[in-house]
């Protein structure tokens, strides 16, 4: 496994920096203090609510709002506008999308093309430049309040689309970046990679404002407003919206549902495979976390929402507690960040690296050095670049900062640069709290470590040398190595062992090189979840779960503790009554029973793998094989001993039913 990622095609980077400008040069004459060439940066702007057509586009400067001198474009028939940005252009900067007369978009909720009507604002905001870029509705929620607060300076910007994206699209690694363009919904036509995930995630938004006439922007709309006060809770501030078109209060479970849909119905078949790992479902989240001292410029008496769908209702007097939802989170003056100076010596001329700042970055402990040097070597040799002198030495180490001195020598197509950086990390390693799960990567969790798990493979498609039905032992070292045995029964030396993992979200994975499988072992809720197999293409081939032989359901005592008969209240709930029976049978209303014997699974949604409350706390029972059949769905109040809501939906029926719970007799939950 690699010791530390955050590494990989970083040096490389900085060794092909070194390099610039001296690859290329053909000239034969000697360098003396060449003359600045005047070079241009191209930008290709990707926006999407789903495709648009013939939009303008143009670039602005985030500090005076200013637009870029002939950095303009459109989008055209094919969505995309290629914009050229003057050499020596300083950021960060602004993308707008200008709608025109003829502008139109696909909207997924809709399934058709829609005029763009002239007034929708559509931005996205860049620290630097970056050869692509996509606007979107999770962009325009970023920029909204980026320029709302006025902020101008690069690590905010930074910092703002990354909240966005952790809380709305967790799965992405940026925002900024171009999604799949979607002009008509056709099964199978969604990729299985982050453009697709991108898009798919687009689309489920697009989702949740299908009563409006213009879906995609209605969502828009009320969700940058929404995420002003860094909640979404259906205000802003203390002014609640007067025709909310989503609710609030499940729109985690709502959102996800509508991810779920899109991806099964029009995505590839890697993409629906594992919905809830592949978007990281259990990780949407509805607050913006560390962003009060960035934003706290923004006056929200100074804005004009007329943009609103509905428009707000006059303001109450709780915000005094909203303002207080969000104070123990301002977390930005501990975000790891690695910082790196120093010089580069190319044909005798040395030159002063500018400043590099990478947020997120954990402080590698000192005693890996060594072995990260190593890693680090063979991966830019790996690019077929001649690599000498290289070393990690270390200057200081304490729990503030930990400081290396990094030296190397590269060289490729008869060209050699030298390098003599410093890097700083700061915070510092510890071995005491957070810093012990930055290392996680390289380590099992407990709920694997040393334990054996017996499973059997259910098949998906043909190609696998495992057989429907098959039973399997897997088995964990505590030092990390996987020993499958395909045959438990048997006594003859078949088992396979997997030495090396790599730990992508919460899952593990291993890879067989010799009989060309991947072995994907996701957990849920900190627990055991089920082992995926896929070709080293990613081709999904069946999966691996525990199957019970003594008719026990997982988390089954979840529906018992909550026995009892609920008067409840709802639009499409004809019997005004809800009853969950002590054998687990729930009847949801006339003709609406399910029983144990019709379980597939229930689902814990109740904390997340910090041990928190969620913001919807539920517990989730399907009766289908996937998400699209029925479920019905438990949600908690927050003390998590009482049900405030139920919810019955069965997307292959296109039904879903929300019913509020008035009373209850009987017996209670917890």
């Amino acid at each position: 496994m690699n010791i530390y990622k955050p590494f990989q095609g970083l040096c490389l980077g900085l060794a092909l920096l070194s390099l610039s400008g001296c690859l290329d040069n053909d000239d034969d004459d000697p360098v003396t203090n060449p003359t600045p060439v005047d070079q241009s940066t191209s930008v290709t702007v990707t926006p999407s609510l789903g495709l648009i057509k013939n939009a303008d586009v143009q670039l602005l400067t985030l500090a005076d709002k200013q637009v870029v001198e002939g950095a303009t474009g459109s989008t055209g028939e094919t969505g995309t506008a290629t914009i050229t940005v003057p050499s020596g252009t300083t950021g960060p900067f602004i993308v707008e999308v200008k709608p025109t007369g003829e502008s139109e978009y696909f909207d997924e909720s809709k399934g058709q093309f829609l005029p763009l009507p002239t007034a929708t604002t559509l931005r996205a905001v860049m620290a630097t430049l970056q050869e692509q870029v996509g606007v979107t509705t999770l962009t325009e929620i970023a920029a909204n309040s980026i320029i709302s607060a006025n902020v101008v300076d690069a690590s905010s910007v930074n910092a703002v689309n990354e909240q966005i994206k952790n809380a709305l699209a967790p799965a992405l690694d940026n925002i900024l970046q171009a999604p799949q363009l979607i002009s008509e919904n056709v099964e199978g036509s969604i990729n299985n990679d982050q453009a697709g995930i991108y898009a798919t995630t687009l689309a489920g938004l697009a989702k949740l404002g299908s009563s409006q006439d213009n879906p995609a922007i209605a969502i828009l709309n009320s969700l940058k407003a929404d995420f002003l006060d860094n909640v979404l809770d259906g205000k802003v501030g203390d002014k609640a919206f007067e025709n909310p078109i989503y609710n609030a209060d499940t729109f985690v479970a709502d959102l996800s549902s509508q991810i779920s849909a899109y991806a099964n119905s029009f995505g590839v078949s890697e993409l629906s495979a594992d919905v809830n790992g592949i978007f990281s479902l259990d990780e949407i989240k509805k607050s913006l976390e560390g962003l009060e001292e960035i934003l706290k410029d923004l006056n929200l008496d100074d804005l004009s929402f007329d943009f609103v769908p509905g428009g707000l209702l006059p303001g109450g007097d709780d915000d005094d507690d909203q303002d207080n939802d969000n104070d123990d989170q301002g977390n930005d003056d501990t975000v790891p960040t690695l910082t790196i100076t120093g010089t580069s010596t190319t044909a005798g001329i040395s030159v002063n690296i500018p400043e590099l700042k990478i947020e997120n970055a954990p402080a590698p402990n000192p005693e890996d050095l060594d072995a990260i040097e190593k890693d680090i070597k063979a991966q830019i040799e790996s690019q077929g670049i001649t690599v000498s002198n290289f070393s990690f030495q270390l200057v200081s180490a304490d729990e503030s900062k930990v400081v290396v001195s990094v030296q190397y020598t590269i060289s490729t197509q008869g060209v050699t640069s030298t390098s003599d950086l410093t890097y700083t990390w700061t915070p510092g390693y510890s071995n005491d709290g957070d810093n012990d799960s930055d290392d996680s990567s390289s380590m099992l969790p407990d709920a694997l470590k040393g334990k054996s798990f017996t499973l059997t493979f259910t098949m998906s498609e043909s190609g696998s040398s495992y057989s429907d039905g098959q039973v399997v032992e897997f088995t964990f070292s505590s030092s990390g190595a996987l020993f499958i045995d395909p045959d438990p029964e048997s006594t003859d030396n078949s088992d396979i062992q997997l030495n090396e993992f790599e730990k992508v979200d919460t899952n593990y994975i291993y890879t067989d090189e010799q009989n060309g499988y991947k072995y994907t072992v996701a957990l849920l809720n900190e627990k055991f979840h089920e082992v995926n197999l896929n070709t080293l293409e990613g081709v999904f081939l069946g999966q691996f779960t525990e199957k019970s032989t003594d008719g026990q359901i997982e988390n089954f005592e979840l529906i018992t503790n909550f026995a009892n008969t609920y008067a409840v209240s709802g639009t499409g709930h004809s019997r005004g009554t809800v009853i969950i029976e002590s054998n687990g049978t729930i009847d949801f209303d006339t003709s609406v029973s399910f029983d144990k014997s019709m379980i597939v699974a229930v689902f814990d949604r109740r904390r997340g793998a910090d041990g928190t409350v969620l913001e919807e706390p539920r517990i989730q029972v399907n009766y289908g094989a996937d998400d699209d059949g029925p479920v019905i769905m438990l949600f908690l109040n927050e003390d998590l001993a009482s049900i405030k809501m139920f919810r019955y939906r069965h997307i292959n029926e296109d039904m879903q039913v929300d019913v509020t719970v008035v009373s209850s007799t009987g017996g209670s939950g917890g």
